[in-house]
């Protein structure tokens, strides 16, 4: 969801249940067809219902709600978590081989949820696969091509974990292994926002045996 006012139109549902159209449109102050117009990209989403409800007299009138995965996706923040017990797994776990364990662990875990969603040999089909599975969870990423390697590489535009990769920049080791696993190839971060770049690079390492 790109758009500040389909947000707008979620938010409302989200507070008040379901509306019409004309409802929208008297809230929010904007005509029948902008509503329409928000609405039609909102289930294309899947974040809203249209349900029907008798009116009497009459064609039987829509209204609009938001669904389940709306509340699934939106107003969660997880981003304190996650710095707590990166912290408390990072400080408290002294020893070095159960500490590498729990990252791999982790990186296994997240891995799971993209890999069996990625399929095909063919590299560049394999990175398109999954920069769309992370732009549905909110992570703006492309496949690119920037000339110092021939094979196209992943960037992201936006990091899943900014503020606890601000506070250890070591969570950047662990979103790129998660990558390989999910990729089946080595990858190298050549590029990091956390560095002062613009975006997230994941180049592929060389095959063994390629000249690449």
């Amino acid at each position: 969801m790109s758009e500040s006012s389909d947000r707008r139109v979620l938010d409302l549902l989200r507070r008040r249940g379901p509306m019409t159209v004309a409802e929208l449109s008297a809230h929010l102050g904007v005509t029948g067809t902008a509503v329409r117009n928000r609405l039609a990209r909102l289930l294309e989403s899947g974040l809203i219902e249209r349900r029907t409800e008798a009116g009497g007299r009459g064609r039987p009138r829509h209204a609009y709600q938001a669904s389940v995965e709306a509340q699934k996706r939106l107003g969660q923040n997880y981003a304190d978590l996650a710095v707590a017990l990166w912290e408390e797994m990072m400080t408290t776990v002294e020893d070095r081989k159960l500490r590498r364990l729990l990252f791999t662990r982790i990186t296994e875990r997240l891995a799971e949820s993209y890999r069996c969603q990625v399929s095909g040999q063919e590299w560049e089909g394999r990175l398109v696969q999954l920069t769309h599975l992370l732009h549905d969870r909110g992570v703006e990423a492309e496949v690119a091509h920037d000339g110092a390697t021939a094979f196209p590489i992943l960037r992201q535009h936006s990091c899943p974990y900014y503020e606890l990769a601000e506070s250890d920049p070591a969570i950047c080791a662990l979103e790129r292994k998660m990558l390989e696993k999910v990729l089946g190839r080595g990858l190298r971060l050549s590029q990091c926002r956390l560095d002062g770049d613009r975006f997230c690079d994941f180049q592929p390492k060389p095959a063994l045996g390629s000249s690449q």
